[in-house]
């Protein structure tokens, strides 16, 4: 008899965080609704105008608060996006501008926004090897970037593939015991190849005596196999708060390149084991390269040349930004190319198997180039024992405080029970997040408009069998092309956009 086929594993139970509240409303809203029930109600026997007034007040301030959209969003947030956007708009801040010509002191051509209070420092790890450290001034994180040789799903056992994400999970679990860690990032970036690689290759490789048929079918290759062929690349960003784990005292950059450069071949060997291959650090030429060449995509093959010439690009951090940027509500423009962000509304609902992102990361032909980020915020066990307990007391009080949707209701309690039954048996707790990037070069001014409609049109038909919902960046595709970047920009955690000391 024939042996049972191996069942497939399936994942899932992903919860957005919710408080109690009646309804719509969180906590703090709730309590707020019943303090203006509670003062009309003082107020109606001695002057019913007043009681009226103070609901309407309430029903302005709460009912905004109450209103939720697909994603979970209130209508609250949503109005102070656009108010938020329509007033950088009046004032410009949708406009930047670097380089010579430009008000930048010393015509630089510096990251903009979120990340331009940043510094580029370059260390070595306990191994010898050189890795470039991001510094943001504003909120005191280091971000280092691993670049990674990930296997694929291709001809590979299902074993292993079981294997793999079992060993990721683990990986994510010991991440929230990682000292001052603020999150990590994993990007896969899609990009066209431009077959500098493979004709080096051939071009060493040729001999003096081959016979003329081998090197016929040999510069074919060279001509034919670059052309249109894409190159994955995966990177995993680690971002650490400079504050130190005795007291709070804020440590230094050299300081902060000791201690990273003590955990990078700790961190390197353990995503080996998660399918992640070769995995090394990037140096500060090839973080400003890869940056630039997302920026402006027309310079990757002088970029490869350059590399291949073995003396490198020689870029710094002070000229990976772009020289002009123009942000819209739902595309960025910027150094002849337009890109379009969007950012996970809604994780999937149900189970899915270890291959759910399989379409989204593959390759398109109506995208010239494609990031597909996902940000993890690990809690520490003590936080994640609180937030589980918190999650379950909601999601019981929801199911008997609705009427509506009472099955919606039962089955995130149902989910919250689990939630917390794993954690109590040590599982970790992590918020998570997804970002896309699409990018198309301008090469006609004509159909620039048709070829941004077929990229997105793309992208939805990529990102539909991973059954995510994936809603625009409204108003922020310039931070959110920044979040999709390998460089360790944890949007939540940069509250506030202030200039450099340098420039102002």
């Amino acid at each position: 008899m024939a042996p049972d086929a191996q069942q497939l594993r399936t994942y899932g139970n992903w919860r957005r965080p919710k408080s109690a509240g009646l309804g719509g409303l969180g906590l703090v809203p709730t309590a707020v609704l019943f303090l203006f029930l509670a003062v009309a109600g003082t107020a109606a026997p001695l002057n019913l105008w007043i009681a009226a007034f103070t609901l309407a007040v309430g029903a302005v301030v709460l009912v905004p608060l109450a209103v939720r959209d697909r994603y979970g969003r209130h209508m609250g947030t949503l109005l102070y996006s656009r108010l938020a956007w329509w007033r950088g708009v009046m004032k410009g801040q949708n406009v930047y501008r670097s380089g010579i010509l430009s008000k930048v002191p010393g015509g630089k051509s510096l990251l903009p926004g979120l990340a331009m209070a940043s510094d580029m420092y370059e260390a070595t790890d306990g191994l010898g090897r050189s890795f470039g450290m991001i510094r943001y001034h504003e909120v005191e994180h280091f971000a280092v970037t691993i670049s990674c040789s990930a296997q694929g799903g291709s001809l590979v056992d299902q074993g292993d593939i079981d294997t793999w994400v079992a060993n990721w999970g683990a990986f994510m679990q010991t991440m929230s015991g990682e000292p001052n860690l603020v999150g990590f990032q994993v990007v896969v970036e899609v990009a066209p190849d431009s077959g500098e690689k493979l004709h080096n290759e051939i071009r060493h490789q040729r001999a003096a005596t081959a016979s003329p048929l081998a090197q016929r079918v040999m510069a074919d290759i060279d001509r034919d196999y670059p052309s249109g062929s894409p190159t994955i690349n995966t990177y995993v960003s680690f971002v650490y708060d400079a504050a130190s784990t005795i007291g709070r005292s804020k440590r230094t950059a050299a300081e902060m390149a000791v201690e990273i450069g003590r955990r990078l071949p700790s961190l390197t060997s353990r995503l080996a084991t998660t399918g992640a291959g070769a995995a090394a650090p990037l140096s500060a030429t090839e973080l400003a390269e890869i940056v630039r060449t997302a920026y402006e995509p027309g310079v990757s093959q002088l970029i490869d040349q350059a590399r291949a010439t073995g003396r490198g690009s020689g870029l710094t951090w002070s000229q990976a930004g772009p020289t002009m940027h123009h942000a819209k509500s739902k595309s960025y423009w910027h150094d002849g190319a337009t890109s379009v962000t969007w950012m996970m509304g809604e994780a999937p609902r149900g189970e899915v198997f270890s291959d759910v992102l399989k379409h989204l990361l593959s390759s398109h032909n109506d995208i010239d180039r494609k990031r597909v980020a996902l940000i993890y915020r690990p809690h520490s066990p003590a936080e994640a024992a609180a937030i589980a307990d918190r999650d379950f007391r909601a999601a019981r009080s929801r199911t008997e405080t609705t009427r509506t949707g009472q099955a919606h209701a039962e089955a995130e309690y149902l989910a919250a029970a689990k939630t917390r039954q794993e954690e109590a048996r040590g599982a970790g707790l992590t918020l998570f997040g997804l970002v896309v990037t699409a990018t198309v070069m301008d090469r006609d001014e004509e159909d620039a408009n048709a070829r941004v409609l077929a990229a997105e049109t793309a992208v939805d038909n990529l990102s539909a069998p991973a059954r995510i919902a994936l809603r625009y960046a409204w108003g922020s595709q310039d931070a959110a092309f920044l979040a999709a970047l390998p460089i360790g920009v944890i949007l939540p955690e940069h509250v506030a956009l202030k200039l450099p000391k340098t420039l102002k």
